[in-house]
């Protein structure tokens, strides 16, 4: 796992605004600090070769629109580990197996999410208990991505043998590439919060999000010198479960 400065930036800001959240409060407003861990399923699960996600960050909710609803707004911290994983293409019109076709794969981010969400109590009737509520909302995150591709590529139809320090480069060569860019990317969501003792409370999340990717394919799958990069957004849905202590 790296963390690099972008870690650092965000829990100086996390808990310097938890911090002054803390100093300044007022009556109608309540602030909380949440851990958050979830798994991720379609086109992310699919690029990402991982199902999970983690998040720390700190809420701020203004009591409104009437008794036990509220607003909350919410700035987190997000990890999206990722794993190293084989990618076998076609080359040259035949597909290769795990022998001639070391091609491994990492893409994973890390970034910004600012939610704002409207909470409200869960009673459509009146024997739901008093001590469960439901949210929903949007959220803006600027998540950067980090595509890291190694690859070494042994092609059965070139002359030569299996290298073993001679000249048979036409046949086996290798290479690397990484590429990382930084989008902003919509999203929405929607859960349940329970409230427990002493101030803490768990909420399960539905969200929908999504991620910059990148999808190199190396020169030599296609017979040319250089390689080709396609870019765009992949997205998913996670469920995310967090533990919120009021502060």
């Amino acid at each position: 796992m790296k963390i690099g400065k972008h870690t650092h930036i965000a829990l100086l800001l996390l808990l310097g605004a938890l911090g002054s959240a803390g100093l300044s409060a007022q009556e109608g407003y309540s602030y909380a600090f949440k851990v958050r861990g979830g798994l991720m399923a379609g086109d992310l699960h699919e690029t990402h070769f991982d199902n999970k996600v983690f998040s720390f960050g700190g809420e701020v909710k203004r009591d409104m629109f009437g008794e036990g609803r509220a607003l909350s707004f919410e700035l987190s911290w997000d990890y999206v580990p990722g794993r190293y994983h084989s990618v076998m293409k076609p080359l040259n019109g035949k597909t290769l197996d795990i022998f001639s076709n070391l091609d491994s794969r990492k893409e994973y981010g890390q970034g910004f999410s600012y939610r704002v969400a409207y909470n409200a109590p869960l009673k459509p009737f009146s024997w739901m208990p008093d001590d469960i509520e439901w949210f929903g909302g949007i959220s803006l995150d600027m998540i950067s991505v980090r595509t890291e591709i190694e690859f070494t590529i042994f092609d059965p139809s070139a002359p030569g043998n299996w290298p073993a320090g001679t000249a048979d480069s036409a046949k086996y060569q290798g290479d690397s590439f990484v590429e990382q860019s930084t989008a902003i990317t919509p999203a929405i969501f929607a859960g349940l919060r329970k409230k427990m003792a002493s101030g803490t409370a768990c909420e399960l999340t539905f969200r929908n999000f999504g991620l910059r990717h990148h999808e190199y394919t190396p020169g030599i799958y296609f017979g040319s010198t250089t390689g080709k990069m396609e870019s765009g957004t992949s997205r998913g849905w996670s469920l995310e479960f967090a533990l919120c202590i009021k502060i």
